[in-house]
């Protein structure tokens, strides 16, 4: 039962990121890094985004193998697999973008929150990282270098790469690089009351 209920809070977890990312993507105003250089791709290759960020993480895992030797979980394979479709699904459903610049930030707005609280959601759930927090560690064990600097080098890198490919950079993206890191601290926060109150509930 417990394994069931974490696995459904992941599985649920990456379907509301995927919904927050689509929101963010529907505002025109930039994305966030990664999908930054995911619309790149679609705009140089006959992808969808979903399909971009699927191909992506396949080859970060693989990457991440080769570098540092770490294996994908279970839980890193779905991450990549379920965000995918489920963007591409969310697209279908949200097909128009907002009407007015009030709508455009109002979207911005709650897709980064909705985005953050599902990290923290899947998260907590401690299923498996995603593919790119495996290269994240992959690079930190090849390099021996400040964990926190690697990450945000990926995050620059991957932003340069995607707006060469032409990617959207804009307000949005730095609102999501300022405003995504509280909504996930509070998310998790959130998850960790919900287990605590479960776990005393469970004791009477």
């Amino acid at each position: 039962m417990e394994e069931l209920k974490k696995w459904s809070r992941f599985i649920l977890g990456l379907s509301i990121v995927s919904i927050g990312i689509v929101l963010i993507i529907k505002a025109d105003l930039g994305v966030a890094p990664w999908d930054v250089f995911h619309i790149g791709l679609t705009k140089q290759f006959e992808l969808t985004i979903g399909r971009a960020g699927q191909l992506t993480g396949g080859v970060i895992i693989l990457f991440s193998y080769l570098l540092g030797g770490i294996k994908p979980k279970i839980g890193t394979v779905l991450n990549m697999l379920v965000v995918g479709f489920m963007i591409d699904g969310v697209m279908l459903v949200i097909p128009k973008p907002p009407v007015g610049q009030i709508f455009q930030y109002l979207y911005l707005f709650f897709g980064i929150i909705i985005f953050g609280i599902g990290v923290g959601m899947y998260i907590s759930a401690h299923c498996g990282t995603g593919p790119r927090d495996s290269l994240m560690m992959a690079l930190d064990y090849k390099l021996r270098f400040n964990i926190g600097l690697i990450r945000n080098g990926m995050e620059v890198l991957v932003l340069l790469i995607g707006y060469c490919l032409g990617g959207p950079v804009g307000i949005g993206t730095f609102c999501f690089a300022l405003g995504v890191g509280p909504v996930v601290k509070f998310s998790l926060d959130l998850m960790d009351r919900f287990d605590n109150f479960s776990s005393v509930g469970t004791e009477y």
